[in-house]
């Protein structure tokens, strides 16, 4: 009886020091989603007038941004799964890789909200395809909170900065929400 007890706790501590990341592995995390949000410009860069109807049927760009952002959100959550048992990083090194990898990130993104501010304005006339792309940069805002706050308690000597990238990207995000679920009927 007590043997099983034993092996259940070691277990359950091996389970956790294998869910663990490395600094590295954090920072590949992040590239990754940064890689994701990156192909997304060219979809949002093309979104016109003309095109942006096509969500009704499933065709045109909004169809890929949807689906791209759900794809972040799916990478973004894997990656916040596998953090349980993450020790602080504390040296300066890795905790610049993080914050790095972080601030790629936050500029990438901030990319692609500022193309979809920008492309808000012209459909003023089709209000119909915000609620789906306000929808889905909610649930990106969800895993991109998580994120932030698993970093900065994470990574010491770049609380501060990962605070500030992190606020940065979150006006941001709720600017872009706010223009989208503008779009209404």
């Amino acid at each position: 009886m007590l043997f099983s007890k034993i092996f259940t706790t070691g277990a359950v501590m091996a389970a956790t020091a294998m869910a663990a990341l490395s600094p590295a592995q954090i920072a590949s995390g992040l590239k990754t989603v940064t890689t994701q949000s990156q192909k997304l410009q060219a979809p949002a860069q093309s979104i016109t007038i003309v095109n942006a109807p096509l969500i009704v049927i499933g065709q045109g760009p909004l169809p890929t941004l949807i689906a791209g952002f759900t794809e972040i959100v799916t990478t973004a959550t894997t990656i916040i799964s596998q953090t349980d048992g993450t020790p602080k990083i504390t040296n300066q090194a890795d905790a610049d890789l993080v914050f790095d990898a972080f601030r790629g990130f936050v500029r990438v993104h901030q990319e692609l909200l500022n193309i979809l501010i920008g492309k808000a304005g012209l459909l003023t006339q089709v209000p119909f395809i915000g609620p789906p792309v306000a929808a889905v940069l909610r649930q990106v805002e969800g895993v991109v909170d998580s994120i932030a706050f698993f970093l900065i308690d994470t990574v010491e000597g770049r609380t501060k900065d990962i605070e500030s990238e992190a606020n940065s990207l979150g006006s941001t995000l709720d600017l872009t929400i706010s223009k989208y679920q503008g779009l209404s009927v």
